[in-house]
């Protein structure tokens, strides 16, 4: 069950160095992954090393600060990612794996229509999301090859300790930013959609909840303590799971404003409807990213605070009163609501998306003014 609910994302994160496929068990396969999550890292990491040394060494200018800049930080932040989600692979799979037994595992054929409606709709939008953020990487690279390849122009700023003016060191330098970069956004994608992908599997885990509260039975104290701990496992999956994205979406939340106000000060000097065009998507990749994140960590908060309501939409006329006392466990924590903070800072909901996006145009229209 939980290989297909979150098989984009496992995909995903096996390009990107993070999560071996489940066929590599035999030891040659394993330690042939471990050079290859070595071989990504070190990719990831001379890339942004050699564009920060850009911004030392050879930018002179505002204009080229905000051209360097906005690229660095995404890429700083992918090789974040990728360290992070490696700390805590087995804890992250030990989540996934979960889900597949009790309480989480679907107990009949309702139960299995939720989680497959669920599964869906995951897959869905991480396909979506997968190709909306690709055909934004590969145009910058299409557009790089069309206009700049003839003037030996690397796709992104970059220091790099050699001459790359002749045609076969500009080639090579050209395909390692390429092939970097298409690592560093398959790795932003593994990330948004596996953290998504939980938050989505945790609104799937409410509404079996809602399902196995409608049918307790009269007198039935067995079901009724059997649903207040598929609760309490439903809130402390969600703890785990803000824990281990906490430093991600704490990353995520510093570095997409100043990327945004960045990319839209680079939109307002450039005169080339290509490059026009590459700045647009890189802005509605950006802020897809970040709604990605807030989106459904607010339909985790709006489906935890249904929970008084599921359960007086149950047959609760019927309970025995120590039934109904059991219950008082949920309804009393269901008024604390499951929300999702970036770093115990800022927390994930859609007030906090409008905030940043009124942030980063405050950021931009202070860059207009120093101009």
């Amino acid at each position: 069950m939980t290989v297909r609910t979150l098989q984009v994302s496992r995909v995903l994160l096996s390009i990107a160095g993070c999560l071996p496929p489940s066929s590599w068990t035999s030891p040659f396969t394993k330690s042939l992954y471990k050079f290859y999550t070595l071989f990504v890292w070190l990719l990831i990491l001379s890339l942004v090393s050699a564009q920060i040394l850009d911004i030392i060494i050879n930018v002179e200018n505002q204009d080229q600060f905000s051209d360097n800049f906005y690229i660095t930080l995404v890429v700083f932040v992918s090789g974040c990612k990728l360290s992070i989600i490696l700390k805590h692979r087995e804890s992250i799979l030990s989540l996934i794996e979960s889900l597949e037994r009790e309480p989480f595992s679907p107990m009949n054929d309702e139960e299995e229509k939720i989680q497959m409606k669920f599964n869906k709709t995951n897959e869905r939008i991480a396909i979506c999301y997968t190709i909306l953020v690709e055909v934004a990487a590969i145009w910058i690279f299409v557009r790089a090859f069309l206009t700049d390849f003839k003037k030996r122009k690397l796709v992104f700023r970059a220091w790099l300790p050699y001459d790359y003016s002749e045609l076969l060191p500009y080639t090579f330098s050209y395909t390692y930013e390429v092939a970097t970069s298409l690592l560093c956004s398959c790795q932003n994608v593994a990330s948004d959609t596996l953290f998504a992908g939980l938050l989505i599997q945790i609104n799937g885990q409410f509404e079996i909840l809602e399902e196995r509260l409608r049918n307790i039975e009269e007198d039935s104290n067995y079901s009724a303590k059997q649903c207040v701990k598929h609760y309490q496992q439903i809130y402390k999956f969600s703890k785990t799971v803000n824990e281990k994205f906490k430093i991600i979406l704490f990353l995520q939340f510093c570095t997409i404003a100043f990327t945004l106000c960045f990319n839209l000060y680079r939109m307002t000097n450039i005169t080339m409807l290509s490059k026009f065009l590459e700045a647009s998507l890189f802005l509605i990749r950006i802020i897809a990213q970040i709604l990605y994140y807030c989106w459904f960590s607010n339909e985790v908060k709006l489906k935890s605070l249904q929970v008084p309501s599921m359960i007086f939409k149950s047959n609760w006329a019927s309970w025995d009163t120590k039934t109904k006392k059991i219950l008082l466990v949920i309804m009393t924590r269901a008024t604390h609501p499951i929300e999702f903070t970036s770093g115990y800072l800022v927390t994930l909901n859609l007030d906090s998306f409008v905030a940043l996006m009124k942030t980063s145009y405050s950021v931009f229209n202070l860059l207009q003014q120093t101009k």
